[in-house]
């Protein structure tokens, strides 16, 4: 009796697994930039509109997402909808913190429908005085689940990077500038880059194939080998990540490689790299940079249209070659690249009554314990608006033959193929054996049914070589280039009235009241400086610098403008590293009038010195 009454008592809704806490519906809106200048599309007038009476849209300083959001509340653009009405919200802080889309918060919204939670969960959620969600446990893991699902979704990562690459096209600041703006940034770092000279030195005897490479050099060099090759020698040593040992391209498709020392700490001592390209094979073009923790290698085949596809997979090798300040022996990395193009697959055939539905990941899929979901690659060959369109026909389940279900999830269809997300239960152990089902189900109960096997596995560890093979840091023979520029950690842009579309700061555009702002770096750019070459005040000053100025005085000055805003972007760039704005916005605001400021007091200066 006493059993029977412990099974009846009610769980604590704490205690509750995550598969009893029901489903959310996530549905993501990114809408389209603003038209450039000149190029906006003419606005439809009202009917009603009669001969002579001027009517306009106000759309100055309006984002895309703006006409969908309250005026006073324009920065709500994540949402989550009870019944269908708007019971908490989240600004564009989320957007940026947590999904990492910088680029996206201005022309993206996100609606979270709610209704799908078990009546526990909606409880703990709903506040009696209804002034949006309480902030608990069913909060956090609501977010956790939004934060799993869109993070690393390929449509909305597509789209930042091309976002991104706007920023990309703008003019590089003149060169006198950077080379100002490197001696202001060395000068200022009490711990700063130590600078060493490459073995070459200049007016040798020795010609110069490529830019900022003086000569050709053989001697001893360090890198990751066998014990049985070479001498014993010392850390630190480059890694490349991923870590293959042959990369693979496709022709005219560029890829990044991350280029790391080993210990991560040394990098800051590096004081030259150069990479060294295959000169047997022209197609293949690098470019690499020397970030602040890291290189990155940009590789390119370049392909020309009557390249001769026989002559595919085509191999080279590059050397990355490395300057440590205080270590006599260079370091290098050896990398194997192979290029071959990908095999064209016809577009499948899609029709109104399907018949088929298959999965195309491996079998048996390996679900990772953990939080993170597995995704599976699916195919049909229903056309993708029997899935997408409003009250559609069709629809996607699935469900686990045996044992508690866990929370499973379907992309929309995109040319037949669609993924589905299962997120894994705790109580999976390594080696289990699992059979999933599922399911479409079209009209009068038509089914189209498939199954899968999936084995439970561990995260990857790495591997542990035995330890007379494990690669250590051996002094071998070999040849490098050297020279002495080293490039900065930072890309230098201008900004003209031309491309003022570009985003600014928290804005969706740049202004003449604009001095310049920074972009933080990421994995696929470092960090980049833009100075606005058409602020007012500027513009002004430089007016009347020509009138009583030679050119050449006129260049000195502007130099030393633009290069001392570029470092105080700089700086302005180093406080935020290892910090987190509450408030996007207001931070962006604060840095773009703080920027103006400075660009005002720099210009009030060197007027005053002027007279």
């Amino acid at each position: 009796m006493a059993e029977n009454a412990l099974k009846a008592e009610p769980l604590l809704f704490d205690e509750l697994p995550v598969a009893d806490l029901g489903t959310i519906s996530i549905r993501v809106f990114v809408l389209p930039p603003k038209e450039k200048k000149g190029q906006e599309k003419q606005q439809a007038l009202p009917l009603d509109t009669e001969a002579g009476e001027e009517f306009m849209l106000e759309t100055q300083g309006a984002t895309p997402v703006s006409s969908y959001l309250e005026s006073s509340r324009g920065k709500r653009c994540v949402v989550f909808l009870v019944n269908g009405q708007r019971q908490e919200f989240d600004d564009n802080t989320f957007i940026v913190q947590e999904l990492g889309f910088r680029y996206l918060r201005s022309r993206m919204i996100i609606m979270i429908d709610v209704d799908g939670l078990a009546q526990e969960a909606i409880g703990r959620l709903m506040q009696g005085s209804r002034q949006g969600f309480y902030r608990g446990a069913v909060r956090e893991a609501i977010t956790k689940r939004i934060v799993a699902t869109l993070k690393n979704d390929p449509d909305l990562v597509r789209l930042e990077q091309e976002a991104e690459e706007a920023v990309s096209e703008l003019s590089a600041g003149d060169e006198k500038v950077k080379q100002t703006l490197d001696q202001l940034i060395e000068s200022h770092h009490d711990k700063g880059h130590a600078f060493a000279y490459g073995m070459g030195v200049a007016g040798d005897t020795h010609g110069a194939d490529e830019l900022g490479f003086k000569t050709v050099v053989k001697g001893g060099v360090v890198t990751l080998l066998p014990p049985d090759i070479g001498v014993e020698s010392v850390y630190p040593v480059l890694t490349s990540q991923p870590a293959a040992s042959i990369i693979r391209l496709r022709p005219n498709t560029p890829r990044e490689i991350t280029i790391k020392s080993q210990p991560s700490e040394h990098w800051s001592a590096i004081s030259q790299m150069t990479v060294e390209s295959d000169v047997r094979v022209l197609e293949l073009k690098v470019k690499h940079e020397k970030l602040g923790d890291h290189g990155k290698l940009t590789l390119l085949f370049d392909a020309a249209e009557d390249f001769d596809k026989d002559e595919y997979p085509v191999r080279a090798n590059l050397k990355v070659t490395a300057r440590f300040n205080g270590i006599k022996e260079p370091r290098q990395l050896d990398l194997s690249v192979v290029t071959k193009p990908d095999v064209d697959r016809p577009d499948p055939k899609l029709v109104d009554d399907p018949i088929k539905l298959k999965v195309t990941s491996r079998q048996p899929v390996k679900i990772r314990q953990g939080e993170t979901g597995t995704h599976i690659r699916m195919r049909w060959d229903g056309k993708d608006r029997l899935i997408t369109d409003d009250n559609a026909p069709w629809k996607f389940s699935a469900k686990l033959q045996s044992g508690n279900q866990p929370d499973i999830h379907f992309s929309d269809p995109s040319a037949g193929r669609f993924t589905m997300l299962v997120t894994p239960l705790p109580e999976w152990t390594a080696g289990q054996r699992l059979t999933f089902e599922v399911a479409a189900t079209g009209p009068s109960g038509r089914q189209l049914i498939t199954s899968f096997d999936a084995d439970v596995v561990n995260p990857p560890e790495p591997p542990e070589p035995d330890d007379k093979q494990k690669p250590s840091p051996r002094l071998v023979d070999s040849e490098y280039k050297t020279g002495s520029m080293r490039r900065p950690p930072y890309e230098l842009k201008t900004i003209t009235r031309d491309h003022y579309e570009q985003p600014c700061w928290s804005a969706e555009e740049w202004t003449d009241e604009d001095a310049g702002a920074f972009v933080k770096p990421n994995d696929r750019a470092p960090l980049v400086l833009i100075i606005n070459q058409d602020l007012a005040a500027l513009r002004d000053f430089r007016q009347a610098l020509a009138k009583r100025n030679t050119e050449k005085d006129v260049e000195r000055k502007l130099t030393k403008y633009t290069s001392h805003i570029a470092f105080h972007l700089y700086q302005m760039y180093q406080a935020t590293i290892g910090k987190k704005d509450d408030d996007v916005d207001t931070a962006d605001l604060a840095r773009q009038q703080e920027v103006r400021r400075v660009a005002l007091t720099m210009i009030k200066l060197m007027d005053v010195a002027e007279k």
